[in-house]
């Protein structure tokens, strides 16, 4: 890392270095005469003009076509899901029953526990961190982010890491694709208690080969994605990483591209590591909250990858109350409000209730799913479905399950009303280790 430090603050910037046990050296000044010029001993290695390296390659100009991804996605995502598992193709959605649809989810290996990966790698350097890759009761929940307080820092001030991902989306609309994975980022850090007003982003582009104006398109998609949703959550990018041309030949012969995939990261400052919470229910006699607003979003969703498609979806939109909403849950986290907060991600609600009753070892009596409005509209692209389908595994951006005591459910509830988000009182923690429904079905658990 390169970094500009002015002549007076190099001696206080090597005290800080030297406390984190980090090598720095000096190596040059800007001298304002517009060359680089390196110098191995006595030997000149280089001596460029900047407005030569800057200016002096003409650049190219490629074309991008943007238009509907839809009809290819739809094929591309069915060929390259075919082989995944659930191995055996299920059966169409009439014929399953909800709680067989979440078994499907969990055991997919986009949910399914990643302990085999996390604990491959050196997750506890200098062994710093506060919230850790799994947690729970048993080590096994899911965390939405992981909280380190490095050694040498005074105080109680720390920093969240998370990442959000969904290639699948991007299949259907590359713009959409980078609007969720910025918030499923930035949602991530807000869960364990990351200040939103303080959420940096890093970028890694995988992309197929730009000189195909369709690939480029939706790269310029993505990043049109990027800019609007970095703009609306106030988090700037600071850094990220191309990795273009990636395409293959198939058996045929054929040149095939991955499909776009953007992988964002996020760091957070966490100005008091005290205060964190993770994802795992706390206690029974809880009340369960969801927040944000459910809708019919499900393109690219876990539901589509292993149910399959019964009619067109619509992907995820830009949740412009999320803002408002993250800094309002943030307040209710600090002052001690909330027990667990997890966010809604792959398999939208059903999933991220089940992963916090087994993380926990409780379960949670639903007196309804987040929407149990019939859905009806005069939009030919929106499918009359039942409500429990889209309330349990709709993919919306911006929605969060949160535990609250219920001492503390009113200022919480207060808290979140003031923020203009939608807010849904969805039911209350048990020490039966199952979900069930309104009905008394058991979604899932004993």
């Amino acid at each position: 890392m390169v970094l500009a430090v002015p002549t007076e603050n190099i001696p206080a910037f090597q005290a800080i270095c030297d406390r984190f046990d980090c090598e720095m050296s000096d190596i040059g000044v800007f001298t304002g005469d517009g060359h680089l010029r390196v110098n191995y001993g006595d030997a000149s290695v280089c001596d460029m003009s900047m407005a030569f390296l800057h200016d002096g390659l003409p650049r190219r100009t490629l074309k991008a076509e943007i238009g509907r991804q839809g009809d290819r996605g739809d094929k591309e995502t069915r060929e390259t899901l075919s082989s995944m598992s659930p191995p055996s193709s299920m059966s169409p959605p009439s014929s399953l029953s909800l709680a067989a649809i979440l078994s499907g989810m969990l055991s997919h290996p986009n949910v399914a526990s990643k302990e085999d990966v996390i604990r491959v790698y050196d997750h506890e350097v200098q062994g710093g961190s506060v919230i850790k890759p799994l947690v729970g009761v048993g080590n096994q929940g899911p965390s939405d982010a992981t909280v380190i307080k490095p050694l040498g820092t005074r105080g109680t001030k720390g920093f969240a890491l998370s990442c959000g991902i969904n290639p699948n989306i991007g299949k259907h609309d590359a713009y959409a694709m980078a609007v969720s994975v910025i918030d499923e980022a930035i949602r991530n850090l807000v869960c364990v208690g990351a200040n939103p007003a303080r959420i940096a982003l890093l970028d890694n582009f995988c992309w197929g080969d730009p000189n195909d104006p369709e690939t480029l398109g939706t790269l310029v998609e993505a990043c049109r994605g990027c800019y609007d949703a970095a703009k609306l959550y106030g988090t700037p990018f600071i850094s990220g990483k191309d990795s273009l041309n990636n395409t293959y030949l198939d058996l045929q012969g054929n040149r095939v591209s991955i499909p776009g995939t953007l992988l964002i990261s996020a760091i957070g400052i966490v100005d008091d590591v005290t205060t964190c919470v993770t994802m795992d229910l706390k206690r029974a006699g809880s009340h369960v909250y969801l927040l944000g607003e459910t809708k019919d979003e499900m393109a690219g969703s876990l539901y589509d990858m292993i149910v399959g498609r019964d009619a067109p979806r619509r992907v995820s939109t830009m949740p412009t109350y999320a803002p408002a909403m993250y800094a309002a849950l943030h307040s209710a986290i600090t002052h001690g409000m909330v027990l667990a907060a997890h966010d809604c991600s792959e398999g939208g609600l059903a999933v991220a209730l089940a992963e916090m009753a087994q993380a926990g070892g409780l379960g949670i009596a639903l007196k309804e799913s987040g929407d149990d409005r019939r859905l009806t509209t005069d939009d030919a692209e929106i499918v009359h479905r039942p409500s429990s389908i889209v309330s349990l595994f709709s993919e919306s951006n911006g929605r969060v399950v949160v535990e609250a005591a219920p001492e503390h459910a009113p200022a919480f509830e207060a808290k979140i009303r003031a923020s203009g988000a939608p807010m849904r009182l969805i039911g209350e923690t048990t020490m039966r280790r199952a979900i069930v429904l309104a009905d008394g079905a058991v979604l899932w658990g004993d």
